[in-house]
C-alpha cells in the first residue's frame, strides 16, 4: 500500500525543529513539492538567521529556486553581514545574481570588497563574463586585492573590457610578487594598444618565468612598436620554446624585415610549435628569401607546421 504523503503543515512545523538535522531535511522535503513549496517562502526567509551553517546554507538555496524578489532584503542582509560565515555570503551572492540579475552588478561590487576571498574570486569570475564596463573602476582597485587570483583575474578582465583607464595600474601590476599576476597583467596590456606600456613590457623579456616573458613578447606584438623589434629578435634565443613561439609571432605582426633572417634560423627549430610560428610570422614578412625553406616545411611532420608553411608561401606570393 503506498504511504500517504507527510501533511505540508507537518513540514512547515518542522522547519523549526530544535534538531537541525529535521530542519534541513524539511527544507529538501519542500522543495521536492513543486506546487506547494511556495507556501513555505516566509519559514523558509527566517530560517536565513538559522545558527546552523547547514539550515542557512539550504534556506538559500531554496529561496533562489523560488525565485521570489521578497527574498532580496534578507539576501542582501547576508552578502553585507561581515559576521557571517564567507560560504554563507558566497551563496547569498549566488541567489541574489539569480532573483536579482537585473541588479547584478551592484551585487557583484559589493562582494569586490567582502572580507572573504571565495566571494572575492566569485564576482571577479562573474565579472569576466559580463563585459560591463562601469564595473572598470572596481576592477582597477582589485588589482590591489590581497589575493593574487582576485587580481590576476582583475588584470585579465581589464584587458577584454578595454578601457585605457586602466592602463597605469596594470603596469604598476607588472611588478607583482606573483609570476601569474605578472603574466595575465603583460597579456592584458598588448590588447590595450596603449604605448605607456611599451617600456615596462621589454623589461619584462627578463622575467625569470617562461610564462612572464612569452606574455610579454605577444603584447608587445600588438602594440606594434619598432623598439621592440630589437630585443624580440634577441629572444628567439629563450632557452623556453614558448618564448621562442611567442617571440616569433610578435615579430610576424610588427613586420620589420630585420626579422627576416632570425626567423628563417627558427623554420629548424625542434620545437614544432616555434617551426609553425616562426613560418607564420614570415608569411606578412613577404620576403622570397623564405619560398625555399618554406617549401621544405610543407613536408614537416608535424600537421600544424605544414599548414603554417603553406599559408606563408600564399602570402609571400600574394606580397611579390
Amino acid at each position: 500500500m503506498k504511504t500517504s504523503p507527510v501533511p505540508l503543515a507537518t513540514l512547515l512545523a518542522d522547519l523549526s525543529d530544535p534538531s537541525s538535522q529535521v530542519r534541513r531535511q524539511a527544507i529538501t522535503n519542500i522543495m521536492r513539492r513543486r506546487k506547494e513549496r511556495g507556501l513555505a517562502f516566509d519559514s523558509l526567509l527566517t530560517l536565513l538567521n538559522d545558527p546552523d551553517y547547514q539550515v542557512c546554507k539550504a534556506a538559500i538555496k531554496a529561496l533562489e529556486t523560488l525565485n521570489d524578489a521578497r527574498a532580496l532584503p534578507g539576501l542582501q542582509a547576508l552578502l553585507t553581514d561581515p559576521h557571517q560565515r564567507a560560504q554563507v555570503r558566497l551563496f547569498a551572492l549566488r541567489a541574489l545574481l539569480h532573483v536579482d540579475h537585473r541588479q547584478s552588478l551592484l551585487h557583484l561590487l559589493t562582494a569586490l570588497s567582502d572580507p572573504g576571498v571565495l566571494v572575492r574570486r566569485e564576482a571577479i569570475n562573474v565579472l569576466s563574463n559580463q563585459g560591463d564596463r562601469r564595473a572598470i573602476p572596481a576592477l582597477i582597485a582589485a588589482l590591489g586585492d590581497a589575493d593574487g587570483d582576485v587580481r590576476a583575474n582583475a588584470a585579465s578582465v581589464l584587458g577584454q573590457l578595454g578601457d585605457t583607464r586602466a592602463v597605469s595600474a596594470l603596469i604598476a601590476v607588472l611588478g607583482d610578487a606573483e609570476m601569474f599576476v605578472r603574466t595575465r597583467a603583460a597579456g592584458a596590456l598588448g590588447p590595450l594598444g596603449d604605448a605607456r606600456a611599451v617600456e615596462p613590457l621589454l623589461a619584462l623579456l627578463d622575467d625569470a618565468h617562461w610564462q612572464v616573458r612569452a606574455n610579454a613578447a605577444r603584447a608587445l606584438g600588438s602594440l606594434k612598436d619598432a623598439h621592440a623589434v630589437d630585443p624580440l629578435i634577441a629572444l628567439l634565443g629563450d632557452t623556453d620554446g614558448g618564448v621562442r613561439a611567442s617571440a616569433a609571432t610578435a615579430l610576424g605582426l610588427l613586420g620589420d624585415a630585420r626579422a627576416v633572417e632570425p626567423l628563417l634560423a627558427l623554420l629548424g627549430d625542434a620545437h614544432w610549435q616555434v617551426r609553425a610560428s616562426a613560418a607564420g610570422a614570415l608569411g606578412p614578412l613577404g620576403d622570397v628569401r623564405a619560398v625555399e625553406l618554406l617549401r621544405a616545411l610543407l613536408s614537416d611532420p608535424d600537421a600544424d607546421v605544414a599548414q603554417q608553411a603553406r599559408a606563408a608561401l600564399a602570402q609571400v606570393e600574394r606580397l611579390r
